[in-house]
């Protein structure tokens, strides 16, 4: 048996991640690494508190789910709720996407909070 490579490894913890989502429309898991160590995760799902689309569907606008953070954006916020240093990390993120079963990409968005937050370095999935 051979040991993963680090990718894979953190890879595999954003696939499990990725498990927590609650929008049926994409499954998507983010770790944020540095040193070979997880500082923060998050998957996509609704604010803290508020309904989730399993529970009441989806807020659909411009074909987009509004009640939804995005995985990248809540690993990124998981960290700063708790005082964590993102800065010069790597962020691994496994996604899916369900109606179509196509590979998701950071959005834009994400991309720019990703790069504000310090993040250097983005690892995606290849499922």
């Amino acid at each position: 048996m051979s040991r993963p490579s680090w990718d894979e490894y953190f890879l595999s913890i954003a696939e499990e991640v990725a498990a927590r989502s609650t929008c049926p429309r994409a499954s998507v898991g983010a770790v944020v690494v540095r040193d070979n160590r997880i500082l923060a995760t998050g998957y996509n799902g609704s604010l803290p508190g508020e309904p989730h689309c399993t529970e009441v569907g989806c807020l659909m606008e411009n074909d987009h789910c509004e009640r939804t953070i995005h995985a990248e954006t809540n690993a990124i916020a998981h960290a700063a709720r708790f005082g964590i240093l993102v800065d010069g990390a790597t962020l691994y993120c496994w996604s899916v996407r369900h109606s179509t079963s196509k590979l998701v990409e950071s959005c834009a968005k994400c991309s720019q909070v990703m790069r504000a937050a310090g993040i250097i370095r983005v690892v995606g999935s290849e499922k």
